[in-house]
């Protein structure tokens, strides 16, 4: 194998490395907002569950004999 052709091959890796590369951080990226939607529900979630308190100790506070 000639200087040429490894240089040709090895150029081919590189090529091949970079597209991987791209692919991955792409997936990354998709990955990344995935997790940002989730944290909004997970959010949500937490603010709907202490209204949902809030709702249960006032409804507690009003019923219970003083």
């Amino acid at each position: 194998m000639t200087t040429d052709e490894r240089i040709d091959r090895l150029t081919g890796i590189v090529e091949s490395l970079v597209g991987t590369v791209g692919s991955l951080a792409a997936s990354v990226g998709a990955q990344n907002n995935q997790i940002g939607v989730l944290l909004t529900m997970v959010q949500k979630h937490d603010e709907a569950i202490a209204n949902l308190e809030r709702q249960w100790q006032a409804y507690l506070t009003r019923i219970s004999p003083i």
